[in-house]
């Protein structure tokens, strides 16, 4: 009977084990995950440093600079609102899981700041604005890939954009340079607006590749009169599937034809020796790759 009762708990440990981590549970792994970076990167270097970034960080930032309340609870108050009124217009999943975003996030900031005293990891502005970006933008892509946002700006955004037909990136480009502006006014420092401009860049560029990854492959347009020879020998080698275009070339208006595939980064020389040992006088375009989808990427 015990052998039997042993079984079963093995058994049950293995389905349990096996088993697939429901969608909205990983959902709030990675919210979590992204609100305590994007809450590090505002504490451990913006503040100290009299930096800001985007968004309602940056807001909060700059009014504890005048009335002393703390960042964190600052956050919470410029969100939630927002949150509530926009339910309709995001969905409520979606505001729900934002404002567990923003619970989080105001809280560690002030666990960290208010009641820590954590000290800053820098006092040099441009390791601030560099890391303090960083911080927040892998914080934002977390917070993304969980199917939420951080409030705020972003929020806003997304409801003038949907009322004015904008293109909802633009829209946060100008709220964010205004907060930014915002920032030399509020500490008496040019170079202030110009660490924070470091900082928002920065946050962009770690939140892109973050959400779209960071290929490792080249977009490949090739022109050449031999075309069906290059796309034999590049199938051959490289064992590449690829499209062949046809058109009209621009002089005379002879009939051309371009091949467009994509190659991983380290395979570019062997392709740029192909091309020469075969068409010496074809043409390679060789584009960055910003983000693959299907066939296993």
């Amino acid at each position: 009977m015990a052998h039997c009762n042993k079984l079963k708990v093995i058994v049950l440990i293995n389905k349990f084990a096996n088993a697939p981590i429901p969608k909205e549970f990983l959902r709030y792994i990675y919210i979590t995950i992204g609100a305590t970076l994007l809450a590090t990167g505002v504490v451990m270097f913006l503040i100290p440093n009299q930096i800001v970034s985007g968004g309602t960080p940056g807001i909060s930032i700059l009014l504890n600079h005048f009335t002393s309340i703390p960042t964190g609870v600052l956050m919470f108050i410029i969100n939630t609102p927002l949150v509530l009124m926009s339910i309709k217009y995001i969905g409520k999943g979606f505001a729900i899981r934002t404002l567990y975003v923003i619970v989080v996030t105001s809280f560690i900031v002030d666990l960290f700041h208010e009641y820590l005293q954590l000290s800053a990891w820098t006092n040099e502005s441009i390791l601030a604005s560099v890391f303090g970006g960083i911080f927040i933008g892998l914080g934002l892509g977390f917070i993304i890939a969980g199917n939420a946002t951080a409030g705020g700006p972003s929020i806003v955004a997304r409801i003038i954009a949907k009322k004015m037909h904008l293109k909802e990136s633009n829209v946060i480009i100008a709220l964010d340079t205004f907060i930014v502006l915002c920032a030399g006014v509020a500490f008496e420092s040019f170079e202030s607006t110009l660490w924070s401009l470091i900082a928002v860049y920065m946050t962009l560029r770690s939140m892109d590749i973050l959400i779209s990854g960071r290929p490792t492959e080249k977009v490949i347009h090739i022109s050449s009169k031999k075309i069906e020879l290059i796309s034999e020998h590049i199938v051959k080698r490289f064992d590449k599937e690829g499209i062949i275009l046809s058109g009209l070339g621009l002089e005379k208006q002879k009939d051309r034809q371009l091949m467009m595939l994509v190659i991983s980064n380290n395979k570019i020389p062997a392709l740029r020796a192909l091309m020469e040992e075969h068409d010496p006088d074809g043409f390679l375009v060789i584009i960055e790759a910003s983000e693959l989808l299907g066939r296993g990427h």
